[in-house]
Parts: C-alpha cells; sequence; structure tokens
C-alpha cells in the first residue's frame, strides 16, 4: 500500500510539527503526556511528551506499519522568548534509515545538519527551526508560539512561514474543550491538528493515521467526521472558482491528435464537444460561429485523459491529478467514504478525476495488517467483506501481505462469481505463480514479481519484501525456464500487471541528501517544505552495495521490458505522489525500452479496456465522454513532454492546470 501516504500524514503535519517552541510563561507548566498512534483501527505506536528537570522538552515517538515505521527521541531546549535554540533527534525513519539530526544556535548563527540537508543562517530570535524528521510533540511548542504572535504567523527556518488561519471551538460529550486549528504555508492544502484547553497537542486524525492523547481514544472517531467537514469545505470553496463550465459547444481546431487505438498521429484536426460528449472529430475545418467556444490547438497535440491506475486518493489529490492530465484513476485501497468521495469527483462539488474502479481492500488481522479495509479474522469474514464491497459498487478486490495462502482461491472464486476482479500484493509464504493459480486476475508491484524467484519462505509482510528484492533481483536471469515458464503463465491466465516500477527507483537507488531520482525534474515547482521530504533517502543501502541495489532497479526496469515484449498487458498506476508519479511512471517504462507510442497507449485506452470503460473513455472518438487534455509539445517525440499539460477537460468541463497549480502553491511547467 501506499508509502507515501504515511509520508503525507506524517511528513506534511511534523513538517508544521517540527517549527517552534511556546513562551516562558507556559514553560513552567508543561506536564508530562502520552499518546496512542493507531493505523486505522489497531493501535500501532505511541507519542511521549515531557520536560525534564533541566527545563528542556523531551519526545519520544513509535510506530509500527507493517514493519515499517520510525522510532525517534528528541530533545529540544528553548531561550527565554520560546524560540528553539537546540533540537537533537535521534533514531531511525520510517524506512528504517539512521536519523541523526542536529540544530544549534551558536555566537547568532543557526546550523542544522542531518543526513539530507546542511545549512546555516544568521539567527533573528525570531525564525523558528522546521525539522526533517520530529515527533508530534514539539507541535506543543508551535502552537503555543503561533497562538502569541502577531497575525498568528512565524517566519521558519531554513525557509518559509506558517500561519494559523483559523480555530474552531467544539465541545466533546459535553464536557471536553477541544480546538481545531487550521495551519496554511506548509503544504499544498492546509493541515490540520487539535489543541486542549491548555493549548497541549491533542490529537491528530485522518482515516489511515491518528495520534490521540492516551485516555481518549474512543473520541477520535468523533473528532475525525468534525476536520473532515473542515478539510471538505475548504476544498468546496477552492473547486468552485477552478472549473469552468462550458455555456456552448467547445470547438477545438488546428491540432495534431493522438488516435489512442492505432497510435497514430492526425495533422490539423477539429475537434466538437457537446456537452460532455464527443459530437465530432473531422480532419477537415469544422465552420467557427458566435455559438461556439473556440480552442485553437495550434502547435499543440490533443490526447485522451490520462489514467493511474493505482492510486489511494483523497480530497487534495484532485487539483493534483488534473493539472498532470489525469482524468481518470483506479483507487486500490481506501476509507469506507470512497464511495462520497467518487460522488464529490463526478458532480464538480470537488475538483478531481473520475475514481472509475473502487477496489475493496482485505487484509487478515496481525501485527503487519493493512491500516484500512476490511481487517479479516477468518475465511467467512473474507467472503462476507466481498459480499459488502459488490453491494457498494466495488468492482475489484485487492488482498494484501497478511492472507492466509490458504484463503486466496475460495476468496477468489467468490469474488469472480459476483463479477468482481481480483488483484494485490502477494501473500506472505506464497510465490506469485502460485497465486495466478489461485485466481489472481492482477498484481500490484513488479517486486512482486521478482519475489516469484526467491522463495515462498520469504515473510513479505515486512520490509523484506523490498530488501531481498533489492539485494537479489540483480541476479535474476530472463533466459531461466523459470522466468520463461512464469512469463508463459502470466499470458495463459491474462494476466494484468500493474508494476508502479517508478517507486522502486526512490526506494533502491535514493541516498540522503540527493534528491529522490522519481521527481528530480519537478521538485523545484513544489513548495520548499514539500521539497525537502523527497532528499530523505530510501532503503537503507548496506556499504558497497550501492551498485547492486541500483543493478537490481533497473532489472525491474527489465522486467517491465519482458512483460511487454511477451504481450502481458501492463496498466500504468504510481501509488506515489499524485499526477507528476504518473510521468515519472510513463517515462520510465519508456526507459524500459517499451516504445513511447505504445506507453501513450497503455495510459488511454489499455488502461480504459482494464478498467472496463473502453466504450466510454480512453480514446477520442465520436459519442464518447469529453475527457481530453491539450498538450505543449510532443509526448510521441519526448515522452517528457507528458507533463507540459495546458489544458484539461473532463466530462466536459474545462480546466487550466496553470490555475490550478497555482492554487496549491506549485509552479506551472512554463
Amino acid at each position: 500500500m501506499n508509502k507515501s501516504l504515511i509520508f503525507v500524514v506524517v511528513g506534511m503535519t511534523l513538517t508544521i510539527i517540527s517549527c517552534q517552541k511556546e513562551s516562558k510563561e507556559s514553560n513552567n507548566n508543561y506536564s508530562n503526556l502520552e499518546y496512542n498512534i493507531y493505523m486505522g483501527d489497531k493501535l500501532a505506536g505511541y507519542q511521549k511528551s515531557s520536560k525534564g528537570e533541566d527545563g528542556n522538552y523531551y519526545y519520544s515517538y513509535e510506530f509500527n506499519d507493517r514493519g515499517r515505521g520510525p522510532k525517534l527521541d528528541e530533545k529540544v531546549v528553548l531561550n527565554d522568548n520560546g524560540v528553539i535554540i537546540n533540537h537533537e533527534i535521534s533514531g531511525h525513519n520510517y524506512l528504517k534509515d539512521t536519523v541523526n539530526e542536529v540544530f544549534k544556535v551558536e555566537n547568532g548563527v543557526a546550523k542544522w545538519k542531518s543526513s539530507s540537508e546542511k545549512g546555516e543562517a544568521k539567527f533573528d530570535n525570531t525564525s523558528f527551526f522546521s525539522a526533517i524528521n520530529s515527533s508530534f510533540g514539539v507541535n506543543d511548542l508551535l502552537i503555543k508560539k503561533l497562538l502569541t504572535s502577531d497575525n498568528k504567523e512565524v517566519k521558519l527556518l531554513p525557509s518559509g512561514t506558517i500561519k494559523i488561519t483559523s480555530i474552531d471551538h467544539h465541545k466533546i460529550n459535553d464536557s471536553i474543550d477541544l480546538r481545531l486549528i487550521e495551519f496554511t504555508g506548509q503544504s499544498f492544502t492546509p493541515s490540520y491538528t487539535w489543541i486542549d484547553k491548555n493549548d497541549r497537542f491533542f490529537g491528530y486524525t485522518s482515516s489511515w493515521f491518528t495520534c490521540i492523547q492516551k485516555g481518549y481514544d474512543s473520541i477520535a472517531k468523533q473528532l475525525r467526521p468534525i476536520q473532515k467537514q473542515k478539510e471538505a469545505q475548504y476544498l468546496k470553496d477552492l473547486s468552485q472558482s477552478l472549473v469552468e463550465i462550458p455555456s456552448k459547444k467547445v470547438l477545438i481546431k488546428n491540432v495534431k491528435l493522438f488516435d489512442a487505438n492505432t497510435k497514430e498521429t492526425k495533422p490539423n484536426m477539429s475537434v466538437l464537444l457537446n456537452g460532455n460528449k464527443i459530437e465530432k472529430v473531422s480532419d477537415t475545418e469544422i465552420k467557427e460561429s458566435d455559438d461556439l467556444h473556440i480552442i485553437d490547438g495550434s502547435g499543440k497535440m490533443l490526447f485522451p485523459g490520462l489514467f493511474d491506475m493505482h492510486t489511494h486518493i483523497d480530497e487534495t489529490d484532485g487539483i493534483m491529478q488534473l493539472a498532470a492530465g489525469i482524468t481518470s484513476v483506479r483507487d486500490l485501497g481506501n476509507s469506507s467514504d470512497l464511495p462520497e468521495l467518487k460522488e464529490n469527483f463526478d458532480t464538480n462539488i470537488l475538483v478531481g478525476p473520475r475514481i472509475l474502479v473502487m477496489s475493496g481492500f482485505i487484509d487478515k488481522a496481525g501485527p503487519y495488517a493493512g491500516p484500512t479495509g476490511s481487517i479479516i479474522n477468518n475465511l467467512e469474514e473474507g467472503i462476507k467483506a466481498i459480499t459488502n464491497y459488490h453491494s457498494k459498487g466495488y468492482k475489484q478486490i485487492k488482498l494484501y501481505s497478511s492472507i492466509d495462502p490458504k484463503w486466496v482461491k475460495p476468496l477468489a472464486d467468490k469474488a469472480h462469481a459476483l463479477g468482481m476482479r481480483v488483484s494485490g500484493h502477494i501473500p506472505a509464504y506464497m510465490i506469485a505463480e502460485q497465486a495466478v493459480n489461485s485466481g489472481y486476475d492482477e498484481i500490484q508491484h513488479v517486486n512482486m514479481l521478482a519475489l516469484n524467484f526467491l522463495s515462498d519462505t520469504i515473510d513479505t509482510r515486512q520490509p523484506l519484501r523490498f530488501t531481498m528484492v533489492a539485494e537479489h533481483t540483480h541476479k535474476l536471469d530472463f533466459e531461466s525456464e523459470k522466468f520463461k515458464n512464469f512469463i508463459k503463465l502470466l499470458k495463459e491466465k491474462s494476466v494484468v500487471i500493474d508494476p508502479t516500477v517508478s517507486i522502486f527507483d526512490g526506494m533502491f537507488t535514493a541516498k540522503a541528501g540527493e534528491a529522490n531520482p522519481s521527481f528530480t525534474t519537478i521538485l523545484e515547482r513544489l513548495p520548499l517544505d514539500v521539497q525537502r521530504d523527497y532528499y530523505s533517502g530510501g532503503l537503507p543501502i548496506p556499504k558497497g552495495k550501492e551498485q547492486q541495489y541500483k543493478a537490481s532497479y533497473n532489472k525491474l526496469l527489465g522486467i517491465v521490458n519482458e512483460l511487454y515484449k511477451n504481450g502481458i498487458t501492463i496498466v500504468p498506476g504510481t501509488d506515489a505522489m499524485a499526477g507528476f508519479g504518473l510521468h515519472t511512471e510513463l517515462e520510465n517504462y519508456v526507459k524500459a525500452g517499451i516504445p513511447t507510442s505504445e506507453v501513450l497507449k497503455i495510459a488511454t485506452s489499455v488502461s480504459a479496456n482494464v478498467a472496463g470503460v473502453s466504450q466510454t473513455l480512453g480514446s477520442i472518438e465520436e459519442g464518447k465522454l469529453a475527457d481530453l487534455i491539450l498538450i505543449d509539445g510532443d509526448p510521441l517525440a519526448n515522452i517528457s513532454d507528458i507533463r507540459k499539460v495546458a489544458l484539461t477537460i473532463k466530462d466536459g468541463n474545462i480546466y487550466s492546470p496553470k490555475k490550478l497549480y497555482e492554487a496549491i502553491g506549485v509552479k506551472h511547467f512554463k
């Protein structure tokens, strides 16, 4: 499941959290507090906040997310102005790499150093350091300082500002006084946290990740809908300013058109849209008139809207997706309110793509169970979960790593009987070949294919599903009988592969202090504090094995090429940053050796076919739905031009990517 989601939940929040400190007055009344951390409904870790006899603040923080997760200890020293003058963090990060981060003020100079960055600046006693690795504890100090600062705003080190933009008072169960704080300046959209009557951090809640003061665990579920309503209202208000609903027919003229069925390009084409349908596609000029909205496509290319076939989408992703030209997605595991989000995107309440396929997530209860969906204890519960998902309009079931291998076939049989597809991770102590023979229609993540050639004794519930692949896949022989037989099986069973190959580039090759290679070309377009998260590195790489890990990643690209050469259907999924992640995935398919025209077909008509919507989407044809993108370049000549989206049309509605990006603090490609 989506590793990056945890970085969003923790990273964006922690960026806010690790900024600053409280005033001297409140320093004298800082009681020790403990917090529980939940992944979904499962207790997964803790946060401890205390003040020592030395007057300094101490925090410890740990959680387990399917074998991953940070363990951090912090020491914070404030001066009389409530400003951080010393911040020391040690432990390990989400991917278990060593953390040793230090911030100090000496002789009027602030200096900071971690594995991913190093810098210094003149200390002005008003700017606050924002650590890359931190816990929820420091949020106490940030909140107090913000509440007492002019305009409730403070400057940050290394850069940026953070501001409280709203404070909502709530009384829970008629007795607990809480406030919901909205912050801006640190991410694409506002972030939120709860504080108690003493201005102490009370909790953070989301559908997948929650941190709550110990003893108040039972009210976390009451806080989530309140916070969700606040988040949604911000996005609803923003969305109304970002969509243009044409009052006339729309004519796109003088454009080069990509035929996603034949992979041919057609010059000097005209496309007429009537509402949400494509009324006419012509190689002759359509007469202009006052009752037409004219879009001149001269020098540009027209493509069907792109598909991202592996998302765990939320409200905040929709703007990024449409700005990137992604008009359709498939969700492969999410919270129970996914149908509501789908409806909001479909009706323009929120800006976002079509959620064509909702996939019901199922895993077995245990220490490594996934954080959302249906967590089952036995086969009967799994059968019931499939029936329940089907009744709510879900078209697919995704099985996860803790599922008992003996359950796979009966679960697949039940899903197939209801007309649903079955996909997922390969469960622990099973290999891909066995999963296919038990009923898998599709496999997520190319590492699951690589594991097929290692052992069925690997506990792939844990990060071994990454490290074992990084250690050994460079030796995989594509000419071996075992590999060829496996490819033959995939072909015979018509199994679809969703490689998400790009995430393994960052995981296997990225070093702390260097930009994640998947996003190097776009980092400067992102808000500065978001950029910092992409310099933290990937897996801990044993010394001397850098080239080995890189070779294993290149072998994963080789697997993608072997799939293509052998006629196995590939769909482009990301499981990464919304929008930009798909562009990277397509670039990597070209890098793997797939012809560019075929890659563009995979991202459009092939995906539409797998999603079961080829009659209405995936190509520019008369009678189909008006999901189109205008590219200021030629992706056929240079696949990276797919990033140059000048205009997005979804369901006949028009969106300016430049305007979409500006709304979330991202620079347009120009």
